[in-house]
């Protein structure tokens, strides 16, 4: 038996582990000298080393993850609210700038009518008198025709409205208000004129068929109210959304 004393299992008082031993001392046979054995993973790094802090995740929206988010609620979109009140505003201008002219058709209407009453017994039904329903019946008809007229220039102006302004700076008057932007669904990049015009005509051509056009722009618009990415119907069609203006991937000012 050797004099030499066994060296002891663990470092002496003072000695770092592993002095003066072999590489692979105290581990089992066939183990990788490198691994830190009884230590916890990570062990002597700190806290997500070698990644900025929420890297890949905007700040405080959980599991957003950018343009191709996979949470429940991408937090660029406006809200609901938000798009229904810009296209109030909307709506409101388009409607005063043409109040003007739905009042002279009805004025003319009115002014006929009570021409042809006059000419009968005051409280008469003019519909006994056969001359007088055939003028009151012209009247109304010519005030049907103009009020279709005006209508079809109505929508066509409502049309242009929309598409010129979403092509050329992607708001309208009551986005800007509201401080939303139509952009490209997948890039955000701006929409193009054929989007435009084709997200337009959905909008506002659609109510120019009766009963079928109006029940479809009611739906349209309330679409919004339930969809995950708060689209209408013609958001969809045209593959776009309403973001925030300031949401917090806001592209460099030249792209707004």
């Amino acid at each position: 038996m050797s004099g030499e004393e066994p060296a002891p299992p663990y470092p002496a008082y003072g000695q770092t582990q592993g002095a003066g031993q072999p590489a692979g001392y105290g581990q089992a046979p066939g183990a990788d000298p490198s691994a830190n054995y009884g230590q916890p993973a990570g062990y002597g790094q700190q806290p997500g080393y070698g990644q900025a802090p929420g890297y890949g995740q905007a700040p405080g929206y959980g599991p957003y993850q950018g343009y191709g988010y996979t949470g429940d609620k991408d937090p660029d979109l406006a809200e609901w609210w938000r798009r229904l009140l810009a296209r109030l505003i909307d709506w409101v201008i388009l409607w005063a700038v043409f109040a003007p002219l739905w009042v002279p058709p009805w004025r003319t209407f009115i002014r006929a009518y009570r021409r042809i009453a006059s000419a009968y017994p005051p409280g008469a039904n003019l519909n006994n008198y056969p001359a007088a329903k055939q003028a009151v019946s012209t009247a109304s008809g010519d005030l049907l025709y103009k009020l279709i007229f005006i209508g079809l220039v109505f929508y066509l102006v409502a049309f242009s409205y929309d598409a010129i302004q979403h092509a050329a700076w992607g708001q309208t008057i009551g986005k800007r208000a509201l401080g939303t932007k139509v952009v490209n669904a997948d890039t955000r990049a701006n929409v193009g004129g054929l989007a435009a015009c084709g997200r337009a005509a959905i909008f506002a051509l659609s109510p120019l068929v009766p009963l079928v056009g109006w029940i479809f722009a009611l739906l349209n618009e309330l679409w919004l109210t339930w969809d995950r990415r708060t689209q209408c119907l013609h958001d969809k069609a045209a593959h776009t959304v309403v973001v925030k203006k300031s949401y917090p991937g806001t592209p460099p000012a030249g792209r707004w």
